[in-house]
């Protein structure tokens, strides 16, 4: 038995958690070094146990060898070991342990396994469970190895996290020659140094076509690594790839936008949706996916919160592969005025049937182009909320034969005021409008008086006034007039 202070601070610890039979143990920042590994083991049941944190105590691979050996660890299935003094040693022991068949995750970060010891744990025939693999910051690549473990990868591991090592080109090569990345859906090898020959191997590899996310930020990566990794048959399942911080030029970044294009693309769901909301999306990402094929297929595109601007707007629209998107979401970006004509009059964007434009900076202006397209025919539901739109936008929305079939129109937070509301309500083209949602506009009761007798309120099926200037005594008209019974849904 090892000696251990059985009044320290961590058996204290330990025999709280043991009594309650946690399904979670932690047991980081203990330093127990291998002789606390050794007291557990020997003397305590972590049957219960599911979740073991042990990171942050200074263990080696004496201790590994330990705990691989401990028979009460078969219902354990995530164990951390994180910033410890685990070598290839331990590594191995895990590896060839028969006490831990229902391991799903293992975070090694942070230690000193190598080439080997890594490639013990990917091939482990005993921890056939395995599905995810932390090894950033270990020692791999640091040394060359001729010495390579036999089998083939875990077939349930899909995490390999190998971030921060000191991977090159002829890592890459061992790896994929191996077998070492087969069946993987996340690979991580940012921050290492491979290079163009190092980028070409993976794009060669069959063994990589499973993969759906590769990190590759932060190494030495350039233009003919960009370009093989683009064009690669072998990665036709990517969804994600982080290039930043590479050494490629403009040829190599405009293989890799294009790369990026089909991968966003691939993201369409089954009813020809594709949302790329909040994704950084810049002119040239833009530009990249208007010139991607499949693009023709995209019925619904949302491009919410992104970074391009009136320039970006303009290549997507004057695509070709555009013409059959009948739903558009261009709200939060800074497209304004100029995007809005360019939209207008692209001849690809006839199709189109619902436009959100709420807080892209456009104007009255911006009004006026929509309003005299020669495509813009057919929209059913326009949102203009947030923007800076003034008398003549209203008076432009409400004359204009191109929002003659609107059935839902928001043209909230904008201080239109009572005048703005009158020329909406009296309009002669907004006929067919059936949901209003006006909120945050200034409107007092005398702009709600002037609603409750306008030709469209008989139609509308949904009307939201909230955050206006209503009294008390308009809320109770709003409540009581029967001229606003027949709506199904009505907000103040």
């Amino acid at each position: 038995m090892p000696t251990i202070n059985l009044e320290s601070n961590f058996i204290r610890n330990l025999n709280d958690q043991l009594v309650r039979k946690d399904p979670v143990l932690n047991l980081s920042y203990e330093r127990m070094g291998d002789s606390g590994i050794a007291f557990i083991c020997q003397s305590k049941n972590l049957s219960h146990v599911k979740q073991l944190d042990l990171s942050w105590n200074e263990i080696s691979d004496i201790g590994m060898k330990r705990l691989a050996a401990c028979s009460s660890l078969a219902n354990l299935t995530l164990l951390i070991l994180s910033s410890n003094a685990i070598a290839d040693g331990g590594a191995e022991s895990l590896a060839m342990s028969d006490n831990l068949p229902e391991l799903k995750s293992l975070e090694l970060a942070y230690n000193r396994i190598t080439h080997f010891g890594a490639l013990s744990l990917v091939k482990s025939q005993k921890l056939r469970n395995l599905q995810s693999l932390d090894l950033e910051m270990n020692n791999i690549g640091e040394k060359k190895s001729n010495k390579f473990p036999d089998g083939t990868a875990i077939p349930d591991l899909k995490i390999l996290n190998l971030r921060k090592n000191k991977i090159g080109d002829d890592v890459i090569l061992d790896w994929v020659q191996s077998g070492g990345f087969e069946g993987l859906d996340h690979l991580n090898l940012g921050w290492n140094e491979i290079s163009n020959e190092g980028a070409k191997v993976l794009a060669n590899s069959p063994t990589l076509n499973k993969l759906r996310t590769l990190i590759l930020d932060s190494n030495c990566i350039g233009d003919s690594g960009s370009l093989s990794l683009s064009q690669s048959k072998n990665l036709m399942n990517l969804v994600n790839l982080n290039m930043v911080n590479n050494n490629f030029k403009p040829n190599g970044e405009s293989a890799l936008l294009n790369l990026r294009s089909r991968i966003l693309v691939e993201k369409q769901t089954v009813d020809k949706k594709l949302n790329l909301n909040a994704l950084r999306l810049s002119n040239k990402d833009v530009k990249a996916l208007s010139l991607y094929q499949k693009m023709e297929e995209i019925l619904s595109l949302s491009l919410r919160d992104n970074l391009f601007d009136h320039q970006g707007l303009g290549d997507l629209v004057a695509s070709p592969f555009s013409k059959n998107i009948k739903s558009l979401n261009l709200m939060d970006n800074s497209i304004g005025d100029k995007g809005v004509f360019l939209l207008s009059e692209s001849s690809s964007m006839a199709k189109l049937e619902k436009l959100n434009l709420e807080k892209t900076g456009i104007t009255s202006t911006g009004i006026l182009a929509l309003s005299q397209s020669a495509h813009l025919k057919n929209l059913q539901a326009l949102n203009l909320s947030g923007n800076c739109i003034d008398e003549k936008g209203f008076l432009l929305l409400a004359k204009s034969e191109n929002f003659k079939s609107l059935k839902v129109l928001r043209i909230s937070g904008i201080p239109m005021g009572d005048g703005g509301i009158q020329s909406l309500v009296n309009s002669s083209s907004l006929k067919q409008l059936e949901e209003l949602e006006i909120a945050g506009n200034s409107i007092s009761g005398n702009g709600l008086l002037i609603l409750a007798n306008s030709p469209i309120l008989p139609h509308l099926k949904k009307l939201d006034l909230r955050r206006n200037r209503l009294l008390d005594t308009d809320q109770i008209f709003l409540a009581q007039s029967p001229k606003f019974r027949n709506l199904d849904q009505l907000r103040f």
